[in-house]
Formats: structure tokens, sequence, C-alpha cells
């Protein structure tokens, strides 16, 4: 029989045969599934000594008396290393503070731990774990008697939200690692600083800042320096025309004064010249409008980067309406069924960025189902009432088949596709103007540079 030269045979296992078959069944079955969770205590400390006591009791009693003091000794260390932690965690407060009430992802934030021991003996050997995902358990040392010491270090947040997320606990194990005792930390407490006693910097006195109990984290964004022109957007209503009237500007000319205008709008001179009424028009301020979208559905993204593509997508519009912004455009923010208005001002940003920060996708298949919390001065039902607005729409490359949010556009639309496929692909898979923002090792610096090509190039 002959094969052909691009045949590849297949590696096949080779089947152990006699005793070799016997070992593998030997080494590979599970003889006694009961006793896991018995071996599984016997790993830990407390189950290690117990089996120390056994052995030492019985040693002792086949002996003679000598070997009580082994008994003994292994006792009091159970004991100790049992009550001990949990008699120490319970005469420890801690409370939990940020230098800061908002950062971006990836930004250094200092957080600051306050103890305080009411017990008149010192404690060793305490943690603060959990509240701070992506940061290890931070060791805190010895406290003193009676004392109350702030431990500060440095945290990086890799994900928008808000922290601590869940309850932070503060740990102990001293003196032997026996027993882990815990207790959350107290977010009733008065912060430090801001208490009757005075704040302790580790180490030394210190000036007490303000602490927040709450972080919030951004979306980490890019600057964009160049937009795509207003003459690239349709107009809705002549809102784009430097023509237009309205009450503040440069003075266009003159009118009949009418039913409901200002009497500080008269123009004196041509009332005097004319014997009527005259008022002034002037210039109405001529602004942009832009809506960004991006697909919230959790069926439509996967890792991308080391991330979620949900997450770069938010990011990616966050540096947009940013941007935007900036400019003092007219920008709206949509995901889901919701749209978000941003005001104009530092205060209409700062809401803008924390309702993305805080905002987690409904999960799949329960999108009816799922109520998220809106600020219902600015987050309503999406109704598109300027039909002629330029559109940019974040997506991915099984949102360009699957897409079911806001299909209907009428106006000019930019889209932004992260997708992990190959060239051939993309060029099969492209409509209109399209951004493609591939696997990189950062997407968003990529999407900054495809951008910034796009604007030069018109």
């Amino acid at each position: 029989m002959t094969t052909s030269a691009n045949s590849v045979a297949e590696p096949q296992s080779p089947t152990p045969e006699g005793g070799s078959r016997v070992g593998h069944w030997a080494v590979s079955r599970e003889f006694c599934p009961w006793a896991d969770p018995l071996v599984a205590a016997l790993k830990t400390p407390l189950g290690l000594l117990t089996v120390a006591f056994i052995s030492a009791l019985l040693l002792a009693v086949a002996v003679g008396s000598g070997g009580l003091w082994a008994v003994g000794s292994i006792l009091a260390v159970i004991v100790i290393g049992t009550l001990w932690p949990t008699l120490t965690i319970r005469g420890i407060r801690g409370q939990l503070g940020f230098a800061r009430r908002r950062a971006c992802e990836g930004e250094l934030v200092r957080v600051s731990l306050t103890l305080t021991n009411r017990w008149p003996w010192p404690a060793w050997g305490l943690t603060c774990q959990g509240g701070l995902p992506g940061s290890a358990a931070a060791a805190c040392g010895s406290l003193p008697a009676a004392g109350t010491v702030t431990f500060d270090w440095s945290f990086t947040p890799a994900r928008r939200g808000r922290y601590p997320q869940g309850t932070p606990l503060l740990a102990t194990a001293f003196p032997f690692g026996i027993r882990n005792a815990s207790r959350p930390i107290d977010a009733s407490n008065t912060l430090p600083g801001r208490g009757k006693n005075p704040r302790w910097s580790h180490g030394m006195n210190a000036a007490a800042p303000l602490l927040h109990r709450e972080l919030t984290v951004w979306p980490r964004t890019v600057p964009l320096t160049s937009l795509l022109d207003v003459a690239e957007t349709r107009p809705s209503d002549e809102r784009f025309t430097d023509a237009r009237c309205g009450d503040a500007g440069d003075v266009l000319g003159t009118r009949p004064f009418q039913n409901g205008d200002s009497l500080r709008r008269i123009h004196w001179p041509q009332t005097a010249r004319t014997g009527g009424l005259v008022v002034c028009e002037r210039q109405a301020p001529a602004s942009s409008a832009v809506r960004i979208v991006f697909d919230s559905d959790p069926a439509l993204h996967e890792p991308l980067a080391g991330d979620s593509s949900l997450d770069w997508s938010i990011r990616i519009a966050a540096s947009i309406a940013v941007a935007y912004h900036r400019e003092q455009a007219a920008v709206e923010c949509c995901f889901g069924h919701e749209t978000l208005v941003l005001n104009q001002g530092t205060a209409g940003l700062t809401r803008f960025l924390d309702h993305l920060a805080s905002f987690e996708p409904c999960p799949t298949g329960h999108t009816a189902d799922c109520q998220h919390e809106h600020d219902e001065h600015h987050c309503h039902r999406i109704h598109h009432r300027h039909c002629g607005i330029f559109q940019v729409t974040i997506t991915t490359h099984r949102g360009l088949q699957q897409r079911t949010e806001h299909r209907h556009v009428h106006g000019d639309q930019l889209w932004v596709v992260l997708t992990p496929a190959d060239e051939h692909q993309r060029r099969s898979a492209g409509r209109g103007r399209t951004l493609w923002v591939q696997d990189a090792c950062d997407p968003l610096i990529a999407f900054q540079h495809a951008w910034e090509r796009l604007c030069h190039v018109g």
C-alpha cells in the first residue's frame, strides 16, 4: 500500500499490555474516595498537631509517664494557636480609607488602614485581606498595646469600578498559623483624622488628611488630539450654521421689534433714526453633536488582550466622549437600551465617567429582567431625537452579524470594530468607514493610532 507524500500519520498513544496495564490501573484508580476529606484535614497544621498529640499520648501510656510533658506541650500549642487569634482579633478595630475619591485605571492610589488595639498587650501578624482585587494581602505587622497605628500602601486598580469591592477583612494567624481568625473592617466607624483620637502615621505623627470611604475608578482613556470635522456630520435643524440667530455672540444685523424680545436688545440709535423699535440680531453658538454607541451584550464579546472586549469598548467610548466634550460638543452615549447625555462642564463629565465606572452588563439571556440603577435626570430610554447626528458605533466582529442594539441610524456613522481577525477576514467583513482594532498588546493605543490616521486622511 502506498501513501501520499503530503499525508502525515497521526501519533497513537501506546496501549499498556500485561503487567504495565495492571500498574497503570493501580496508580490511576481511586480506591478510597471517602477518605479524601480526612487526607485534606491531615495536611493542615491542626491536623498534623492532632496526629502528633495522639501519637505522643499513646507513647506515654505505653512507655510511662515520662512522655506526658510532650503531650502537654502539644496540647498547649493547639489550645494557644486556636484561641489566641480569636481573642486578639476581637479587640482590634480597623478603618480603611482612600486618599482620593476618583482615579483612573492604572493610577496609583494611596490606601490608609488605621488599626486600634483595645487590649493591654500588643498584637502581631495582622493582615488586611479582600476588598481590593488584584492586590495582595497587606501585611500590617505589629500593633502596640492600647495604641493606634496607621499603615499606608499603594494600590493600582486594574479595572473600572467602585472600591472596596466586597468587605475587607482584618485577619491574623499568630502565633502558630493553626487558625486564621478574621473580622470585617467596620465601615460605619468614623474615618481616620475625623474622630476623637489623633491619627498616627506608621512610625511618626502626621497631619490627618481627609480620606474617602469609597474609590471610584474611571475607565482608562487616551487623548485624541484630532477630531473628525463637524462638516462630516449632517446638520439637524441648522445646528451647525454660524449664521443662526440667537441671544449671544456677534451682532448679525437688525430687525423690527417683535413681541417677546428683550428690551436690552433694542438698538437705540436705529430706533431713534427710524422712529420704531429696532432690535439687534446676534449669533447663536455653533455646536456639533455626536452619539457614541457600544454593544453591552456579553454574548457579543470575548477575551481580548488579557481583558474583555467590553471593557476595551468602554475605554474607547470614554476616550471619544472626553475628546468631543472638551470641544464643547453635544455628546450622548448609548449602551443597552439607555442613553446618557453629557452635560457641559466638569460636573457633567464627572457624572458620565462615574456612571461608566459602575456600569455592569446584564447577564446573557436576562436582559429583560435586569434593572440597573440610573440617574433619572441623565439616563433615560433612548429615543433618537437628532436624526442627523454623527454616530460612532463600537462593537466586535460578532456584533457586525448579530447586532441588536441601536440598529436604526439616520446620518453618518463610523464603525470601530474590535476583532482578532486576520487581514483577509477583515476585508471580507468591511462596511463603510470602519476602524479595525486588532488583538494587540494594548487595543486602546491601537485605536488611538487608527483614529489619528483617519482624522488626517479624512
